[in-house]
């Protein structure tokens, strides 16, 4: 049975590394509650960029991450200008 689910672009803080990717959630849903989810040791990440905390530099995309929700500083929900921004950054 397919549930839809919507696409969030997010950061995630991770111990040294920020975690740009996306998340799925049900509609009506809160992100948090993705989070708090206690039979599950991962969140999956899809279309992941790694970039280090020290200098900022992307260190590895992957098409698909497993984040230990345990390791998760903050995250949050990117507005729509930063992934526009982030976009036309990656083009130059």
């Amino acid at each position: 049975m397919h549930v839809p689910k919507e696409k969030v672009k997010v950061t995630i803080l991770v111990d040294r590394f920020r975690i740009v990717g996306d998340m799925y959630k049900y509609p009506g849903a809160r992100l948090l509650d993705l989070v708090n989810i206690k039979d599950t040791a991962f969140i999956p990440v899809t279309d992941a960029e790694i970039y280090s905390l020290a200098d900022g530099k992307k260190l590895y995309n992957a098409p698909f991450l497993g984040v230990n929700r345990n390791s998760v500083s903050f995250f949050y929900p990117m507005e729509e200008e930063e992934v526009s921004g982030m976009q036309e950054a990656a083009q130059m």
